[in-house]
């Protein structure tokens, strides 16, 4: 036999309006009043909680996508380039290795162009990790030969590197390979790390919603057993729970996000003259930006789903 307070057998008494994509967004920013109340877990302190996780979120999420495109493009740049490096010797004089090797880098199929360094670009790239002072007029410096490689029909590098070294003495060719499998590396470290962050901030929001579902439901007991009584379902019921946690979630998203999308933005005037380790100057890319406006419509799918399964499974043991 049914429970009549239940209401199982009996048509139901309250009925959600069917919204279209308007209506469904316009819940999300402005909250209908609800037959539920609103206990004060679930109120203010709670969307401010909410904020604070999807704005470590947009900074995960934003650090991930960041770091990745930077090793990418730091890739892409080492894997078409070659460095042939002529150290000082005494059996040549530096012009005359310079010659040599420029000579067998013209016969070499497959290079685009090979540009050679004059001692003050080598001394400007050494100067950030020696200092200005250190680097003397009589400081032996090798000589750099850039060499920009066709991707599609790169030289042998083997026979190259043997080349370049038989050509002059001192001479060596320099793959960067080691370069980029260590940038590689330590990229997607970063990223899963990121992702790590991502991961444990959204299980921390769901169990911040799942507490805070049941705490107003038994605060609202009292409301929860009139609207049985009066034929409510459970589905009603769970539906004026989600939409509440529906317009927190997103508001809380919405701010969260706009925080970390400012925060990105002082990342980049702070390094605006230059790249701060592996995110690039301008904090975060354009193309990145669709990704972070996700945020806030996942922090309310995440409030709303957490929100239903906890109703429905606080109001199977309080019944």
């Amino acid at each position: 036999m049914a429970d009549p307070l239940r209401g199982k057998d009996k048509a139901p008494t309250f009925h959600d309006e069917e919204r279209g994509p308007a209506g469904a967004l316009a819940a999300m920013l402005v909250e209908t009043k609800s037959v539920m109340p609103a206990a004060g877990a679930t109120g203010m302190s709670l969307m401010l909680v909410v904020a604070a996780m999807c704005f470590l979120a947009t900074l995960a999420l934003g650090a991930a996508l960041s770091v990745g495109g930077k090793a990418r493009e730091w890739t892409n740049d080492l894997s078409g380039s070659l460095t042939v490096e002529i150290k000082p010797s005494r059996e040549m004089e530096p012009e005359e290795q310079i010659d040599a090797v420029m000579g067998v880098l013209a016969e070499t199929s497959g290079i685009v162009s090979a540009t050679p360094l004059s001692r003050d670009d080598t001394a400007a790239l050494l100067e950030p990790w020696l200092g200005g002072e250190v680097l003397a007029d009589d400081l032996p410096l090798p000589r750099l030969v850039d060499i920009r490689i066709e991707g599609s029909a790169p030289p042998d590098l083997s026979a190259l590197a043997m080349e370049v070294a038989a050509a002059a003495p001192g001479a060596s060719l320099d793959t960067h390979r080691q370069w980029q499998s260590e940038i590689v590396n330590a990229a997607r470290s970063a990223e899963w790390l990121a992702y790590a962050v991502l991961a444990l901030v959204a299980a921390t929001t769901v169990a911040i919603v799942v507490f805070a579902t049941r705490a107003g439901l038994s605060a609202n007991r009292d409301v929860v057993e009139v609207l049985h009584l009066i034929g409510a379902r459970d589905n009603f019921i769970a539906s004026e729970v989600q939409r509440h946690f529906l317009h927190l979630g997103f508001r809380g998203g919405v701010i969260g996000a706009g925080l970390g999308a400012a925060a990105f933005l002082l990342l980049g005037l702070a390094g605006a003259t230059g790249d701060l380790y592996l995110v690039s100057a301008s904090g975060i890319g354009p193309e990145y930006l669709p990704a972070l406006a996700v945020i806030p419509f996942a922090a309310a799918l995440v409030a709303v789903l957490a929100a239903r399964l906890t109703v429905f499974q606080t109001l199977e043991s309080m019944l």
